[in-house]
């Protein structure tokens, strides 16, 4: 069970600019949202890069796995051009 952890923390800004969120956060990825004139939000999470976004819009996912289910139970086709004839009618 995950305990409810609040926490304040004060960090200074170093010289380059950078801020350590300490060596448990190291090699996360991290959302910061700006909200207003130095105010940010941080958040740990898992984000989507943009090249697969597409998966989980518009059932992405689900189409996906139901093409791979039907490859796997169909047979190869030999004749290449009536695959193609085939997928545009």
């Amino acid at each position: 069970m995950q305990q409810n952890l609040k926490q304040h923390d004060i960090k200074f800004v170093g010289i380059n600019g950078q801020i350590s969120l300490g060596k448990e956060n190291a090699g996360k990825m991290i959302s910061i949202d700006h909200i207003e004139e130095n105010v940010w939000v941080i958040k740990a999470g898992t984000f989507i890069p943009e090249s697969q976004k597409w998966l989980y819009k518009n059932n992405g996912i689900e189409r996906l796995e139901k093409a791979l289910e039907w490859v796997e139970n169909h047979e190869p086709q030999d004749n290449f051009d009536e695959v193609i004839k085939g997928i545009s009618k």
